[in-house]
C-alpha cells in the first residue's frame, strides 16, 4: 500500500518532455531517493513496520527534493544554453568594471604615497 501510494504522488514528476530521457532520469532520481531513505533508516535501526514507514516517508521527501534540485539544474542549463550571448555580454562587462576598479585602487594608492 504504501508503495502504491509513493507511485501515485511521484508518477506526475517528470524532467523532460522525451519519455526515454524521462525514465532514465527519475530512475536514477528514485535510487537516489531509495539509498538515501535506506541508509537514514538502517542507521536509525528501525525495523518492521516503523521502519518501513519511515523509509517510505524518507523517500517521499528526499524524492521531491532530489527532483527540484535536478528540476533547477536542468532549467538553469538550458537558460544558458539559450541566452549564452546575454551571458557573455554580462561577464565582459562585470571583468571591464573589475578591471576598472582594481586601476582606480591602485592610482589611488599610487597617490596616497606620493602625498606621503
Amino acid at each position: 500500500m504504501k508503495k502504491f501510494i509513493f507511485d501515485f504522488i511521484t508518477s506526475s514528476f517528470s524532467l523532460f518532455e522525451n519519455p526515454f530521457y524521462n525514465y532514465i532520469a527519475m530512475f536514477v532520481v528514485g535510487s537516489l531517493a531509495f539509498s538515501i531513505a535506506w541508509n537514514i533508516v538502517g542507521n536509525l535501526g528501525f525495523r518492521g513496520e516503523i521502519g518501513s514507514i519511515f523509509h517510505w516517508v524518507i523517500r517521499l521527501i528526499s524524492f521531491i527534493f532530489i527532483w527540484i534540485v535536478f528540476t533547477l539544474l536542468i532549467n538553469f542549463v538550458l537558460f544558458v544554453l539559450n541566452n549564452w550571448k546575454l551571458i557573455l555580454m554580462l561577464l565582459i562587462i562585470l571583468l571591464i568594471i573589475l578591471v576598472i576598479i582594481k586601476l582606480l585602487k591602485k592610482r589611488k594608492e599610487k597617490y596616497r604615497t606620493i602625498k606621503k
